[in-house]
């Protein structure tokens, strides 16, 4: 089916709007608000910190297993499928969550919500989008990734509804959100757009008496096969460096709310507010990224990027006041918000868009190592110490120097 050409914009941003939401919505329903529920089945459980971090952690381990098989069917399904499927294992978990009664079931109900959210989210929206762009690649992935910020901004409704309800009626209240919303929204995803008569960005070939004629703005790129990118070093540094950057994201995401409780005596709706900071600012970077991606090295970006990670790392784990902590808050943000959209868009620049799927299914193998580690170490270093500053000392020192690994990826050629 050919979608509406002609004056109106391209269907490729129609496209972005839906990742937007699709980010907000798992974001939102968990992803920024798993340390409420961490604080709040550790007082009814007496589960430590470590135990509940680790269910989220072995959950991510899990689904970055299972990620060339979603780049697989990816690649042999549509988009739309995919996500549906995804939408169904996530809002079906949360109903299930108010049922946990034992530290087992929790951790089955947080793998299956895992893996829901995994392919309803960043590998499979970052495909699409990867595929009906190539010229504005990197704004397109950095505008889509403004959903994250505003998963931050939504943030907040839920950590009230967890403190007024409980986690229990929330979580049963958000699975039935997350299925009423996600379910008519995949309509949107589609597959590649030259299935509906369309090209990337847009552009249209130039005709002349009746032949095909290419035009200055067509983009040509060689598509990799799967083989051949793991082949090369570049593939390798940049599933390393992406992988341990989301050590300090998923720490922040999970740990940063019991950081400001527990080490600092903020109130819970405090520290879920500063946490919205975080995100609301990664917005700016998002933005800025794209455009900056799509003019300058994405490489050097991004391993500038780990470099602010790093830096905010140590400043938390040292920060004695407000203004200190929120500095560095910030600059995780904006860290975290330019680095973002490149890690897709410069393996689509380097790989291609025709195996793009099953390529960035295999390094996020790699890539799940990041929220793997991260926090369980956190919360065992929290668990151990009552404090989380050798944790935030290790991740710094660690991510920072983990830059090398984005100034030493280079664009490959195709092999012969």
């Amino acid at each position: 089916m050919n979608l509406p050409r002609g004056k109106q914009p391209f269907y490729g941003w129609w496209i972005v709007l839906s990742t937007i939401a699709f980010h907000g919505l798992s974001g939102a329903a968990f992803g920024f608000t798993f340390g409420q529920y961490l604080l709040q089945i550790e007082r009814q459980f007496g589960w430590s910190k470590f135990a509940i971090s680790s269910a989220f952690s072995i959950s991510q381990l899990a689904a970055g297993v299972l990620s060339p098989l979603q780049g697989w069917l990816l690649d042999k399904f549509s988009p739309k499928f995919v996500t549906q499927v995804g939408i169904l294992l996530f809002g079906g978990g949360f109903l299930l969550l108010p049922l946990v009664n034992n530290f087992l079931l929790f951790l089955v109900v947080i793998l299956i919500m895992s893996i829901g959210t995994n392919l309803a989210g960043w590998l499979t929206l970052t495909t699409v989008i990867t595929r009906w762009f190539e010229r504005r690649r990197a704004l397109a992935l950095g505008l889509s990734s403004t959903g994250i910020g505003l998963a931050g901004a939504l943030s907040p409704i839920i950590a009230w509804s967890l403190i007024t309800h409980g986690w229990r009626p929330t979580a049963f209240g958000t699975g039935i959100a997350v299925l009423v919303i996600g379910i008519p929204l995949a309509n949107l995803l589609r597959g590649f757009p030259e299935e509906h008569g369309l090209k990337p960005d847009g552009s249209n070939p130039r005709v002349d008496d009746g032949k095909q004629v290419l035009s200055n703005e067509d983009v040509t790129e060689s598509d990799f096969l799967v083989s051949e990118a793991i082949r090369d070093r570049s593939f390798w540094f940049i599933s390393l460096g992406h992988g341990i950057a989301l050590i300090s994201v998923f720490v922040m995401l999970v740990h940063f709310v019991p950081y400001l409780v527990q080490n600092h005596g903020w109130s819970e709706t405090s520290a879920q507010l500063m946490l919205t900071i975080v995100t609301i600012t990664s917005i700016v970077g998002q933005v800025g990224g794209g455009l900056l991606g799509d003019k300058y090295s994405k490489t050097r970006i991004a391993g500038l990027c780990m470099l602010g990670h790093g830096i905010a790392m140590l400043t938390l784990a040292f920060a004695s006041s407000g203004l200190v902590i929120g500095a560095a808050a910030l600059l995780h943000g904006l860290s975290w918000g330019t680095r973002g959209p490149l890690m897709m868009a410069m393996r689509a620049d380097f790989y291609g868009r025709k195996h793009f799927g099953k390529i960035a299914g295999y390094s996020n193998i790699m890539v799940m190592f990041g929220p793997l580690i991260g926090p369980m170490f956190a919360g065992a270093i929290s668990d151990y110490y009552g404090n989380y500053q050798l944790a935030f000392i290790t991740i710094g020192i660690l991510i920072g120097g983990s830059s090398v690994f984005f100034f030493l990826a280079k664009k490959p050629l195709k092999p012969s």
